[in-house]
């Protein structure tokens, strides 16, 4: 493993996964079994306790798979067998009646054999089963983790361009805001002017008629010139 991995990695690398013969003492215990309780209580994935469901409905641990999705544990329903009392051996310095036959001796028990050992090839067996099943695992974290990084990059991405699309709206309609304003200050200036130079709004008892009238045609057509100087702008 590489030092960069996360701390739940690490410690799940050295935690050990429930073994097949795990899975069967575990499920002896129950009247029925299925997937889920099968992986809640070893802790094991998914695919891992239906693979040990599958290989105990082959060897007879549980039965065929009902309807509702649930195996029958197998139980063993043969009575245990009664050994027969042996004929006791006479003690020592007993008397033979006549014409008695001896007692037989009682034949020598044979010590049950133990189970063979697991051989070296069937542990490396499942050692690799269950570093195939790391792996897997492994792989599957990895690529979620890719995929989480690359969906936060591609987020980060769309957030600065609406960003500067906002920005760039608040910047015009700061403008069109400033623009208008202008506009506003403009005509309202426009108006002042017609309304205090223009000959036809001089009262008529004033003697200034000719100064008024030069003033407008003077300053007039500078306004209409920067007027459509904005317009045209």
């Amino acid at each position: 493993m590489g030092s960069g991995d996360p701390p739940w990695i690490t410690l799940w690398w050295a935690m050990s996964i429930p073994s097949y013969a795990d899975a069967v003492r575990y499920v002896r215990r129950q009247p029925r079994i299925n997937t889920s309780t099968l992986a809640d209580g070893l802790g094991i994935r998914w695919g891992v306790a239906l693979d040990y469901l599958e290989r105990m409905e082959r060897s007879g641990v549980v039965g065929a798979i009902e309807d509702d999705g649930w195996w029958p544990v197998a139980r063993s329903k043969d009575p245990p067998v009664a050994r027969k009392p042996s004929a006791a051996a006479p003690g020592k310095g007993a008397t033979l009646r006549r014409g008695s036959q001896p007692a037989p001796e009682k034949p020598a028990e044979t010590a049950a054999l133990p189970p063979p050992p697991s051989t070296a090839a069937n542990d490396q067996q499942q050692l690799m089963e269950k570093l195939r099943e790391a792996a897997r695992v492994l792989m599957a974290e990895r690529e979620n983790m890719q995929k989480l990084r690359d969906a936060c990059r591609l987020l980060i991405a769309e957030r600065e361009a609406w960003k500067r699309r906002a920005l760039a709206a608040e910047a015009r309609m700061l403008t069109e805001e400033a623009d208008e304003m202008d506009r506003q200050r403009f005509d309202a200036l426009r108006r002042v002017l017609a309304r205090e130079l223009h000959p036809d709004y001089a009262p008529a008892d004033r003697g200034d008629m000719s100064l008024r009238e030069a003033l407008f045609k003077s300053i007039w057509p500078k306004v209409e010139q920067i007027e459509r100087k904005g317009r045209s702008g």
